[in-house]
């Protein structure tokens, strides 16, 4: 008796201060599944209805890493995945072999890719990086124009889906996978 009443308040306070731990995760791992999959949900109705009514996606210009200058409205008719990326960003990191296999897939397919990096360092960190990953498909370093026409952006890495006329219409925060990406973009290429 004297045993269970020492250990059972331990335990209980024990239990108490994991739960208070995990809940915060657990409600923020709630919402940004909720809001992504409201976000994909949203967008998908209206793709589907004959009156769209996307935002047009505001223009850029901005020099690659090969010294070329990228213009988005030059690439209109092309379904473009505008990524929003740094060098030091986890999620970033693991999503890039994904657009790479992606680009080489569906560039026959008027896809593009064109990440925009928003690192402080600039080139110094994001040409050795896009060099040892073979990227291929533009890069960018953002000069400030990037973050305010489509800002606040709110999470590193995200991406803006811009339909073939211009027209942004996915806005996803956080990581993509191929998984989910491919069957949006063949859609969109094809529509």
């Amino acid at each position: 008796m004297i045993a269970s009443e020492f250990i059972l308040p331990k335990l209980n306070q024990f239990l108490m201060s994991q739960l208070r731990s995990v809940i915060p995760v657990f409600f923020i791992a709630l919402f940004t599944l909720s809001f992504f999959s409201h976000s994909v949900a949203q967008q998908s109705s209206k793709s589907e209805s004959k009156a769209q009514n996307f935002k047009t996606a505001p223009d850029f210009s901005l020099e690659t890493m090969v010294g070329d200058t990228f213009t988005l409205s030059e690439h209109k008719g092309q379904v473009i995945v505008l990524n929003i990326w740094a060098t030091w960003c986890g999620p970033c990191r693991k999503e890039i072999p994904d657009f790479i296999d992606l680009q080489k897939e569906l560039g026959n397919e008027d896809v593009l890719f064109a990440g925009v990096s928003v690192d402080k360092k600039g080139w110094s960190k994001v040409r050795p990086y896009a060099q040892k990953m073979e990227i291929n498909y533009p890069i960018m370093v953002d000069n400030g124009t990037v973050s305010r026409k489509y800002g606040p952006i709110r999470a590193i890495p995200t991406s803006f889906i811009i339909n073939k006329k211009g027209k942004v219409e996915y806005v996803a925060p956080g990581m993509l996978n191929k998984k989910k990406l491919k069957p949006i973009l063949l859609k969109l290429a094809r529509r």
